[in-house]
């Protein structure tokens, strides 16, 4: 194998300005741009890496976007000389310059298979196990707002062909209910609902969130409560299916959710857990 080292890192600030105007989440969070660290790694031989790093929001989960580009200030003159292609010892290097900081670490993780892939001219996915046959559906991301507000939504992205809506709840029980309701009032065969609170309600208000919904509607429950407690508190007094989000860091703690038989399911978001250090493809 020809040798392949990291000669220079550079890192590019970009704001990304939400299309909708202002994104709404549970607690009151808005959002109406995100900040976005781009990586370019140079390999000494001039090939050229990609990574990025958006973290949703200082006051989303422990990650920022200032807390991306410190880190890999920090991280990179580790990295320099080194083979971005033995992605296990790239990691190994990163961790011992900096301890925890995943989202700082993911932009060079993510440049380093971009690299690795170049160098053997195969698309990342092959290096990761290989592409399947199955389309994967993309899901939409429903703002909170008025019922009748979601509800358009909802139907102007059906329009664009998604089959899959992510409904942001977490406010009062009953607007809570009446969001959901308006949201699925046009529900089509093949379609897939999740109702995301993003940690914003607790047991008592999601119990009465969900006594308030009309009978038969056809949905999950994405992360309703901040703490593992309360979750699993929720899912031992409901028949609604529970997934986690950011409560799933990391693969410990998803061999804890399976343990404790505390969800259906789990969302894994990439630039949150770094998760191609573990051997295996983001699900």
């Amino acid at each position: 194998m020809l040798e392949l080292k990291i000669a220079k890192i550079e890192v590019f600030q970009v704001d990304l300005p939400y299309s909708g105007g202002v994104y709404q989440l549970s607690r009151g969070r808005e959002y109406r741009t995100f900040d976005a660290t781009i990586v370019r790694m140079t390999t000494h031989n001039g090939l050229e890496g990609w990574g990025e790093s958006t973290p949703f929001g200082a006051n989303y989960v422990a990650a920022h976007a200032l807390g991306v580009r410190s880190g890999i200030a920090e991280i990179a003159p580790s990295l320099i000389g080194l083979d971005p292609r033995r992605v296990d010892r790239i990691n190994d290097a990163m961790d011992a310059a900096l301890i925890g900081h995943e989202h700082a670490k993911t932009a060079l993780d993510v440049a380093c298979w971009d690299l690795f892939g170049k160098s053997v001219d195969l698309p990342v996915c092959e290096l990761l196990g290989g592409r399947t046959d199955f389309r994967m559906p993309v899901v939409s991301s429903i703002y909170m707002g008025e019922p009748d507000d979601m509800r358009r939504r909802v139907e102007e992205h059906r329009a664009i062909g998604y089959i899959c809506h992510s409904i942001k709840v977490g406010g009062e029980p009953g607007e809570d209910a009446a969001r959901i309701a308006a949201s699925l009032a046009d529900k089509k065969p093949g379609e897939y609902f999740i109702a995301d609170a993003n940690g914003g309600m607790t047991v008592e208000t999601a119990l009465r969130m969900l006594r308030l919904l009309p009978p038969g509607l056809d949905f999950v429950l994405e992360q309703p409560c901040a703490t593992w407690r309360e979750c699993v508190s929720l899912r031992r007094r409901t028949n609604i299916p529970i997934i986690f989000d950011e409560l799933a860091m990391s693969d410990a703690s998803i061999a804890q959710l399976v343990a404790d038989d505390a969800a259906e399911g789990f969302s894994i978001k990439v630039s949150r857990e770094r998760w191609s250090d573990k051997r295996t493809p983001p699900a």
